[in-house]
């Protein structure tokens, strides 16, 4: 009976050993001996496991840099923003069998002591548009073995060097090798896949913009307190011959162009002996009214002489002035508003100095650029002939049409305001302004103003402005 009862009781207590292991197993803590990525997260609850491969994760990520070879160098790739792993879903897995029946955590837990659980958890490409930028950011995607035509200037001469096919990147390939490396977590140097390169064909059109350019003449500088600055030749290329020359190179070969040096017509020598020597224009109006009036005009005259402009220079009559308030010196004196009443304003009488201006610049023949006419005919100019202004909202300006600077002097003696325009004649021209009534009648005087410029033979003829006035 004795030899019957010791396999029944070492049964037993095997029985009872191997249920004390399936109670041991719960679905929370991890089975001992297992571990991921080489981390040992027996025993740990499942959260707890998740977070410690997390932390171990952010180490990783960091190292993830592919080193790329191309064209004998090796560049970085840097991958780490573009990876993510799902530890969670890796430690879900490992626990799934033990939700199962409860007879069979004993197996499990012998099974663990016995051979362990050891897992390795690959990246995943989270972001493909953060591998692109990897890619791009490692600089090599604009390396190449293919040489682009380039071009020199030497001396009198455009040299072009023709390129040379080579070979490119494989940006697609590329990708496509980097992500296989990426959810392997395989780190080390990739052979950057290439295809043929090209020699694009040089944009001459470019080319030309960047190398040519007008004859500039000799002028003064505003920046150097209006010293003569030297003259600048021009420079140009035909296109035409040169698209041809390209057209039939071989790579590696030099085309050589021929540039066209172009003189400017006024030199340091010319703008010197001319430069202010002729009278264009002059006109003068008589100042009248109330002191403040005449000191407005006097301020207005102390901004505005010697005014320099150069070739295509646009004179403005209100940046000149500038705002006419008691801070800026001005004072209070008639002016017309809106609808022809007259009011006190700040610098009331400076139109008479724009006024004068302009009808100087019209017998000088600049261009005028903007002009606007008064409520009511002008006691000290004729109709169609003044030029009302307004801080910020109307302004008097001209261009100087000429290719030699022009000079603005204004003088204000006695009771009388000259403006003298000097500049340099370069031809013989008689400029005629005339005022001519349109309409005058139901209390309004319409005046259009023509100038007629006459050199020689040739005769032009322009209109100015029409001018419309209360009456």
């Amino acid at each position: 009976m004795k030899r019957k009862r010791i396999p029944l009781v070492a049964a037993g207590i095997l029985a009872a050993g191997y249920l004390i292991c399936c109670a041991f197993v719960d679905e929370e803590h991890i089975l001992p001996r297992t571990s991921v990525n080489g981390i040992n997260i027996s025993g740990m609850e499942r959260g707890e496991a998740v977070s410690l491969l997390e932390r171990d994760a952010a180490s990783r990520q960091g190292a993830a840099v592919i080193p790329v070879r191309f064209a004998e160098k090796e560049y970085p790739v840097d991958v780490s923003g573009a990876v993510e792993w799902d530890f969670r879903s890796v430690v879900e897995e490992l626990q799934k069998p033990v939700q199962g029946a409860f007879l069979t955590r004993g197996f499990l837990l012998i099974k663990s002591l016995l051979a362990g659980n050891v897992r390795e958890a690959a990246p995943v490409l989270k972001n493909e548009e953060m591998l692109e930028e990897a890619v791009e950011s490692s600089g090599f995607p604009n390396e190449g073995t293919t040489m682009q035509t380039d071009y020199r200037v030497e001396g009198d001469n455009l040299v072009f060097t023709i390129g040379k096919a080579g070979e490119e990147a494989d940006l697609d390939r590329l990708e496509e090798e980097l992500k296989a490396a990426v959810q392997e977590g395989d780190y080390t140097a990739v052979e950057c896949p290439v295809s043929a390169g090209k020699v694009k064909d040089a944009d001459l059109e470019q080319i030309y913009q960047e190398v040519c350019r007008e004859p500039e003449n000799a002028t003064l500088d505003p920046a150097d307190n209006y010293r003569i600055k030297e003259p600048v030749p021009g420079v140009q290329f035909d296109l035409e011959s040169a698209r041809k020359a390209l057209e039939g190179a071989e790579e590696g070969s030099t085309v050589t162009i021929e540039l066209i040096r172009e003189e400017p017509e006024i030199t340091k020598a010319d703008l010197e002996k001319h430069l202010f020597a002729d009278k264009l224009a002059s006109y003068n109006t008589r100042v009248g009214g109330l002191q403040n009036r005449k000191d407005n005009i006097r301020l207005a005259v102390e901004k505005c002489n010697g005014a320099i402009l150069l070739s295509g220079d646009i004179f403005s009559y209100n940046d000149m002035v500038g705002e006419q308030t008691a801070e800026t010196g001005y004072k209070l004196a008639p002016a017309t508003a809106d609808g022809g009443e007259i009011v006190q304003a700040y610098g009331g009488g400076i139109c008479q100095v724009s006024s004068t201006i302009f009808a100087a610049a019209l017998y000088a023949n600049l261009d005028i650029e903007e002009r606007w006419e008064h409520e009511y005919v002008s006691s000290y100019i004729a109709a169609g002939m003044d030029a009302a202004v307004a801080w910020d909202i109307l302004d008097f300006k001209i261009r100087n049409n000429k290719d030699y600077p022009v000079r603005i002097d204004i003088t204000y003696a006695g009771d009388m305001l000259t403006v003298d325009i000097w500049g340099t004649k370069t031809e013989d021209s008689v400029v005629e302004i005339d005022t001519e009534i349109m309409d005058n009648s139901s209390g309004k005087l319409c005046v259009q103003t023509t100038r007629r410029v006459s050199n020689g033979d040739r005769v032009f003829v322009e209109q100015i402005a029409d001018s419309t006035y209360i009456n």
